[in-house]
């Protein structure tokens, strides 16, 4: 990983949010809602939900993380720096839950969803008609929880890369989508492609956790106030349509900031199991109101995958419970 600084937030309209010059070794959600303040105005929800993130850098980088927590993972010296492979794996969880959380507001934000979606799905769809599904229930939940988290909407799907004409060449290297992460990033063996000096920085990672209770807190008041915000634009007028504007940006936030939560590793009777506990009930409170169901999978999904973050800092301290969800997906 080097230094370079990289934006998050390009596709701006209608005067939203600039982040630039925002690290990608920081904490991406946070980089994405900095300048929302905890008792946010309309215009400030407004213009954070016209700031469309990067999500195909979004998408390129938790794949790289993955990729690069899981060589540490297996490669020599593993044992000096045990917090490394841990701190990739919370940042690239991070950036997962912004691709997977975001709206499909355009087709780059599509692209990104389906090619993430590709490299961390559970199972290809490389099978005949033959094939017998014997699946145990626990692992067809995961399924249908990874599969709801990237549902982009059928129509919203891109058209694929044209087909090869009769005069065309290059056809051993002919796309077979527009966006294919395992083409931008191919899986390699090897070290790590990060510089060695800056391994210790992933090391301490972890050491720079928020107050989750303060995020669970901030769950909560954005669900409160995206309500009531959805309530408001359905009177007809002027602002309603910027009424709405403003709940989806509270409602984005609020989903955002429950996949932060659902991230952090924490120790077992901890304040932040507590925390967990409050973030949990919030989200499974929703499962019976109209949100949108990819967003409500999407931090199902975190919480299990960030169970696995908590086994790979220290299985024998940390809280690694699955919490039991509502069945809606």
């Amino acid at each position: 990983m080097n230094d370079k600084k990289q934006d998050l937030s390009v596709q701006n309209e209608r005067g939203a949010l600039d982040h630039p010059e925002a690290r990608t070794d920081l904490d991406p959600i946070g980089i994405v809602m900095e300048l929302v303040s905890d008792d946010p105005t309309i215009a400030e929800l407004v213009a954070f939900r016209s700031a469309v993130p990067n999500l195909k850098l979004a998408a390129r980088e938790a794949k790289r993380l993955a990729d690069e927590a899981m060589r540490v993972r297996y490669g020599s010296g593993f044992d000096a720096v045990p917090g490394t492979a841990a701190g990739l794996t919370l940042i690239g969880l991070s950036f997962t839950a912004l691709t997977a959380i975001w709206p499909s507001d355009n087709l780059d934000v599509v692209e990104a969803k389906l090619a993430l979606a590709e490299c961390i799905g559970p199972y290809g769809d490389n099978q005949d008609g033959r094939h017998v599904p014997a699946l145990a229930p626990a692992t067809a939940t995961r399924i249908r929880v990874k599969r709801a988290a990237f549902n982009v909407g059928e129509l919203m799907v891109p058209a694929g890369p044209a087909v090869p004409a009769a005069q065309d060449r290059g056809l051993a290297d002919w796309p077979m989508r527009h966006y294919d992460l395992t083409t931008v990033l191919p899986p390699e063996g090897g070290p790590p492609v990060f510089v060695d000096t800056n391994t210790q920085h992933w090391a301490v990672v972890l050491a720079r956790a928020p107050d989750l209770n303060q995020l669970a807190g901030r769950v909560e008041r954005l669900i409160k106030m995206a309500d009531r915000l959805f309530a408001l634009a359905q009177t007809p007028g002027d602002t309603a349509m910027e009424l709405r504007r403003a709940a989806e940006g509270a409602q984005i936030m609020a989903y955002l900031t429950a996949a932060q939560v659902a991230i952090w590793p924490v120790f077992r009777g901890s304040e932040g199991v507590k925390a967990k506990k409050r973030v949990v009930k919030a989200i499974d409170d929703r499962a019976c109101r109209g949100d949108p169901l990819h967003m409500q999978a999407a931090v199902r999904m975190i919480f299990e995958d960030a169970s696995w973050l908590g086994k790979l800092v220290n299985p024998d301290l940390m809280a690694t419970g699955i919490p039991t969800w509502i069945e809606i997906v």
